[in-house]
């Protein structure tokens, strides 16, 4: 059976403490009903959180490499730009905070190579809607290029979604794809999943 783990915060947490089966209710749990559909025999957890930021999954790296997983896919970014944009910093400290997170990433890659076969490195995003997020594109951009180039450099996946999930929005309306700009309705967490399960099975992950 292969182990699947996937890191990030509320856009992956989904309540997942408050689901019988610990998977929450996004794209996790459908990555999982996909795998089984398909034969597949996986175990997949849900190790998202509420609330966290690259930071926080630095200091808990450890941890998750005690159950031996085979594949680590992880999705973290968004709370760090928050971080930015929320507390009045200045244009240097912004740039400051991302220098400090593409080496934080590059550390916590280097940790969990270590011991986990397979890394899967999935793009941060955000919506336009509303408006007051389009001041955070140029700093998620950003981040986004230093995720790719971290993926290039220890020859991991990047899953791209800022793209295809816009693009859904602008076809359904973004009302049906996220529900506040930042986190995703059912909808958009199925694009989310149908993304990273073509992904992990092009790969030969499972």
């Amino acid at each position: 059976m292969k182990k699947i783990l996937c890191l990030g915060d509320s856009i992956t947490d989904c309540e997942h403490c408050f689901s019988s089966d610990m998977l929450g209710n996004g794209y996790v749990k459908i990555l999982s009903h996909k795998l089984a559909e398909q034969g597949k025999d996986c175990q997949v957890r849900n190790c998202g959180t509420d609330g966290f930021t690259l930071f926080r999954l630095l200091q808990n790296s450890r941890l998750y490499l005690s159950d031996n997983p085979d594949l680590i896919t992880i999705l973290i970014g968004i709370n760090d730009v928050g971080l930015m944009m929320n507390t009045d910093r200045s244009s240097i400290q912004k740039q400051e905070m991302l220098l400090q997170f593409n080496s934080r990433y590059r550390e916590l890659i280097t940790i969990l190579t270590k011991s986990v076969s397979h890394i899967l490195l999935m793009e941060p995003f955000l919506f336009s809607w509303p408006a007051v997020y389009k001041n955070w594109f140029p700093y998620v951009k950003e981040m986004s290029k230093q995720i790719a180039k971290l993926a290039t450099d220890f020859q991991l996946p990047f899953l791209s979604l800022q793209q295809e999930l816009n693009a859904k929005a602008q076809i359904y309306g973004f009302s049906r794809i996220t529900t506040d700009g930042i986190h995703l309705t059912t909808q958009g967490h199925e694009v989310l999943a149908q993304r990273l399960y073509s992904c992990i099975t092009a790969h030969n992950y499972v």
